[in-house]
């Protein structure tokens, strides 16, 4: 028995369902699940969960040769019996029989109850998804609509169930961590890195004159970008930016269409800023892609200033490459900004941005600048893989540290200048709120870069105690 998550498109609403491979018809109590609790969440979201529910379809009709469904139907809408295949669905996701096409579980005899952090992780929140499921069967049918029995008698089998399975799912939270598991590096790139990066995907400026002028200009070639055509190196250069520089998700990359990008009316001084702004598509919109991006959450919705070099980039790329391909291949624009350069041009999907990381941007950096990673791989620092997430986390590292820098260099002018003990022992609370008031996710916030500001935030007070010690002298006062 096999399980599919189709994705379906109508009315320009989007969902997912989980489909039986046999019936080809959607699987019952999930899809009332995703349609009345699911529907509120993401498409991202609703995807993960029905992965978790699709592992445990899969996994019960393993066990039992019978569809969960129906044994849940047999049982009276009891999920009573249910809570206990927790356990072995557990068992089932670290043996990763999950990933194998066998037709029987298979036994794994003697498992060690210490795991590694990242299993923990990936698979708890499958167990997790799978709880939450049961928990929405229990209130759905638990009572006197679907129960020939009393309310008390109907009451009190919905409270057992809902202790019952809180617990189990308490014991899964509480799983050992192996002590033995290596320490996990967190995926950035140092600044300095960055800043070579960008220089390498610069694109080559073709000889061109200028139009009022008549002046000139020759051609400026950049040996080291990867990319051969015009509308490659401007296209991914603007991707890189966007990712490493302001921090978007590639999600978000993907969801940009043609006005999501411009200049703002002048201000009382007759300044115009560059405005990015990063939203869901438009209800009529229609996006041919398989896998539809859409914002992480709601508060995913912002606005960001471009530089004035970046709009012009932008500018040159939408007028000087994009819209004459559109022209050339007499094809509808669908407004996406992102689009492959050949064929119907459609737009950029996931995975096509991920492989230009991995076959064009990584190896040719690398090339340029083997130091950064050895092939004994032994160096503690050595550069990890360059890949679209690694952009965020990079923003993110060179961002929070830029605030902290900047609230730390603040509170000592304070000091120093009134005897102000301003935030001394608090710079590390208002950069990360200042961090997550721009980046949109607290989520972010959660990586070893926090542990390094605590360590500064001891070196702080250490700065402080010398200030204390250097006014008590009259240092100040001379």
């Amino acid at each position: 028995m096999a399980y599919t998550i189709l994705h379906l498109s109508r009315n320009n609403q989007r969902t997912h369902l989980i489909v039986d491979d046999v019936t080809t018809l959607p699987v019952m109590f999930a899809t009332i699940y995703g349609m009345n609790e699911l529907s509120k969440k993401s498409l991202g979201t609703q995807e993960n969960i029905l992965c978790s529910l699709r592992f445990f379809y899969v996994y019960y009709y393993k066990k039992h040769k019978q569809t969960f469904d129906y044994d849940f139907y047999r049982s009276g809408y009891n999920i009573s019996c249910f809570i206990r295949e927790l356990d072995g669905f557990f068992t089932y996701l670290l043996g990763k029989q999950h990933l194998s096409d066998e037709t029987d579980i298979i036994s794994n005899g003697f498992l060690h109850s210490a795991l590694s952090r990242t299993n923990k992780s990936t698979y708890g929140n499958h167990v997790r998804n799978v709880g939450r499921f049961l928990k929405y069967l229990n209130y759905r049918y638990m009572n006197l609509a679907y129960q020939d029995m009393s309310p008390t008698e109907a009451h009190q089998i919905n409270q057992a169930n809902h202790r019952d399975l809180a617990a189990r799912i308490k014991v899964f939270n509480r799983v050992e961590v192996s002590r033995n598991e290596p320490a996990h590096r967190y995926k950035s790139i140092t600044s300095q890195q960055s800043i070579e990066l960008t220089n390498m995907l610069i694109p080559s400026t073709p000889e061109f004159s200028d139009i009022e002028t008549g002046e000139l200009f020759t051609a400026v070639v950049n040996p080291q970008n990867p990319f051969d055509s015009g509308f490659q190196q401007y296209r991914n250069y603007l991707i890189h930016r966007l990712m490493f520089n302001y921090g978007l998700r590639v999600g978000e990359v993907q969801l940009l269409m043609k006005d999501c990008v411009g200049p703002t009316l002048p201000d009382s001084r007759g300044n115009i800023r560059f405005i990015l702004i990063v939203q869901n598509l438009r209800d009529d919109v229609v996006d041919p892609r398989k896998q539809q991006p859409s914002l992480k959450t709601e508060h995913s919705q912002r606005q960001i200033e471009l530089t004035e070099d970046d709009f012009i980039m932008f500018t040159i790329y939408m007028e000087q490459y994009r819209s004459p391909l559109f022209e050339e291949k007499k094809i509808v624009d669908h407004e996406f900004v992102f689009i492959k350069g050949s064929g119907r041009l459609t737009p950029l999907t996931y995975d096509a941005i991920r492989t230009f990381y991995k076959e064009k941007i990584d190896p040719a950096f690398i090339a340029l600048f083997p130091h950064y990673r050895t092939k004994s791989n032994k160096n503690i620092n050595n550069m990890v893989n360059i890949t679209p997430h690694v952009g965020r986390h990079t923003w993110a590292n060179i961002t929070l540290e830029f605030i902290y820098n900047s609230l730390l260099s603040e509170s000592l002018i304070l000091a120093q200048d009134y005897g102000i003990r301003a935030r001394m022992n608090g710079v590390l609370e208002p950069a990360i709120e200042q961090l997550r008031a721009v980046a949109d996710d607290a989520g972010i916030l959660n990586h070893p870069l926090l542990k390094e500001l605590v360590r500064r935030k001891e070196h702080v007070n250490q700065v402080m105690a010398r200030i204390e010690m250097a006014k008590a002298g009259g240092l100040f006062n001379r």
